[in-house]
């Protein structure tokens, strides 16, 4: 009996929420859709001089709900694995510092409401990227031509909570817009408004409750503001300029400290029968709070699309690729002083299993050449990892990434 009770709760307690779902929405237009993928991807570095051997690990793994509750009302939960690596301890995922900067975060990724009665001037609340960088908002990692990001990466911001006023399309004049003012300490660590010189979220610890329910209700009094305005004309061209502005924690040592982290961002893309361009170059002052410190970044990046140009059949879908990035760090603080610039060469070339859904099933190969990176391999081989920017190579590196997605 105790078993048939137990199995009857199991079952109530699956099944009575789908049925429930369901049951509500009956009047949305979407949803609930489960979706998610999975990124598996090994990697070996040539020229370190060490026994470093072939590495595999889950690059990223992704699994989120999405929909509309009611018409209007849209909403998207996500869930992240990264750096998740295989050793004698089992599946695990990695903390700390790792190569490329903070690795191994799990958690939430992304949790928002939209609320979208008129077009022109939707209304979206919760965790989401914060609007500066065009691979950055406009490239989820399931579509992105090349394993890694781009090493601005580092230069914009990533996800963090607030509020936004935003349209993909005004009034169908390709012209579009973000707006958004955010918690002033990122959720997400390894970009220009997170580190020891951004004020913390929370007012003064000495201040009256700041948690009720697991509510805060203190707050700092400072935020970050973050917008984008860009412009499309599909499919030959799309422009975007974007930035924005954080508080700093400048109260604590206004020498070390600056008052304000201030990044901006300009971008392009777009393409014509199977030939496709990007290019980006993103500019930040006092990166994460540090008075004199700055760093600028650009990058130019093509692929031809084989199948697309109908050049190969649909069961050899192929698209090399190629991105030329430049990085160097600016100001009179230390990281300043690593030569002229990093730059990575990176040469790629991307298999899609079905060309009439790419993304479900793809296979990556790239191939990352640096140079001008004897003084960032000092940087890290002193700890110093802040010095190495995000998603940057400093040894010559080959990749291979498997890829399925539903």
């Amino acid at each position: 009996m105790k078993k048939n009770l137990v199995a009857f709760a199991v079952a109530a307690a699956v099944l009575v929420p789908g049925v429930a779902l369901a049951a509500d929405s009956s009047n949305a237009d979407t949803g609930p859709v489960l979706y998610g993928y999975g990124q598996i991807t090994a990697s070996q570095q040539f020229g370190t001089n060490s026994p470093e051997g072939l590495v595999f690990g889950a690059h990223r793994v992704r699994l989120g709900v999405k929909g509309e509750a009611v018409p209007g009302v849209s909403y998207n939960f996500r869930y992240k694995w990264d750096g998740a690596y295989l050793n004698s301890g089992g599946l695990q995922a990695l903390s700390g510092l790792g190569y490329h900067g903070v690795a191994g975060a799990t958690g939430v990724q992304k949790v928002w409401i939209n609320f979208g009665f008129v077009p022109a001037f939707q209304v979206k609340v919760g965790k989401f990227r914060v609007p500066i960088g065009m691979e950055r908002v406009q490239f989820s990692g399931d579509n992105l031509w090349f394993i890694q990001r781009s090493m601005n990466q580092s230069l914009g911001g990533d996800y963090g909570a607030g509020a936004e006023f935003h349209s993909p399309n005004v009034m169908n004049t390709g012209l579009y817009y973000n707006l958004a003012i955010m918690d002033n300490h990122s959720l997400n660590g390894n970009n220009a408004f997170y580190g020891g010189g951004v004020a913390s979220p929370l007012g003064s610890p000495t201040a009256a409750q700041a948690d009720v329910g697991g509510v805060l209700t203190n707050g700092s009094g400072n935020y970050l503001f973050a917008g984008m305005v860009g412009y499309k004309l599909n499919p030959l061209l799309n422009v975007e300029l974007s930035g924005g502005r954080i508080a700093a924690n400048h109260n604590i040592n206004p020498i070390l400290y600056a008052k304000s982290v201030d990044s901006w961002n300009v971008g392009a893309r777009g393409g014509l029968m199977g030939l496709h361009y990007m290019a980006e170059y993103s500019h930040v002052t006092s990166y994460q709070g540090i008075e004199g410190l700055g760093a600028q970044d650009w990058y130019v990046a093509v692929a031809a699309n084989l199948h697309q140009m109908t050049l190969t059949p649909d069961w050899l879908d192929l698209e090399p690729a190629f991105r030329f990035e430049r990085f160097s760090w600016t100001g009179n603080n230390a990281l300043a002083n690593l030569g002229s610039g990093l730059n990575n060469y990176t040469i790629g070339l991307n298999y899609y299993v079905n060309p009439n859904n790419p993304h479900a099933a793809e296979v990556q190969l790239n191939y990352i050449v640096p140079s001008g990176a004897g003084n960032f391999r000092k940087a890290y081989a002193n700890r110093d990892f802040g010095a190495v920017p995000a998603n940057a190579y400093i040894y010559n590196t080959l990749a291979l990434q498997f890829q399925a997605g539903f």
